[in-house]
């Protein structure tokens, strides 16, 4: 018996492989160069959704900067969303961090006197925090960490400016694929 459930562990693993690699070949096609697509962060919700980042080379064979996908299961398909512009409230609906992105947007256009943050989105399956604050350290990125209600989130600034803030948010994700949004230093959350 136990064999069995092995067995069929392993082959339901082989099936989400190949679906993996399904999408990975569709979520490549919005790249500029599909056959140097590299993906970071591939996670599985409990649904099926896909959710990660991926990046290519552009025409002159550098690396872009990473994007957020997610592709979402419908009776066996997959809706692909690819993030052009590091704010898409529907991939993050399904991948983690919309609440965070609706309270940020709610409070952009107000001062901030204290200056702004850079949260990292921690969706469910992100990997252990001090996987994810080692990678930034490697990369020369100081970031801490805070408790807000109970739960560690991690955070790059104070910034000045929300542009500084903004600037360091395409950083991270070009350079490591991590998701992150821009806040206000110090406001309730």
């Amino acid at each position: 018996m136990r064999k069995l459930a092995v067995v069929m562990a392993v082959l339901a693993l082989a099936g989400c492989e190949n679906e993996v690699e399904g999408v990975h070949k569709q979520v490549a096609e919005y790249l500029q160069n599909p056959k140097t697509a590299k993906f970071a962060n591939v996670r599985i919700d409990t649904q099926g959704s896909i959710c990660g980042q991926v990046r290519g080379k552009d025409d002159a064979g550098q690396y872009e900067a990473y994007r957020s996908y997610v592709a979402i299961k419908h009776d066996g398909q997959y809706e692909i969303i690819v993030d052009e512009t590091g704010n898409n409230l529907r991939i993050r609906e399904v991948c983690g961090g919309a609440d965070l992105q609706r309270r940020a947007d709610a409070l952009a256009d107000q001062p901030a006197p204290e200056g702004w943050d850079v949260e990292v989105i921690q969706g469910a399956n992100m990997g252990a925090l001090s996987d994810m604050t080692a990678r930034l350290i490697e990369k020369g990125i100081p970031s801490s960490v805070e408790y807000r209600d109970g739960k560690p989130v991690v955070l790059m600034g104070p910034f000045p400016t929300k542009a500084e803030a903004e600037a360091r948010k395409a950083d991270v994700m070009a350079r490591l694929g991590t998701d992150s949004i821009v806040i206000q230093h110090g406001a309730k959350r």
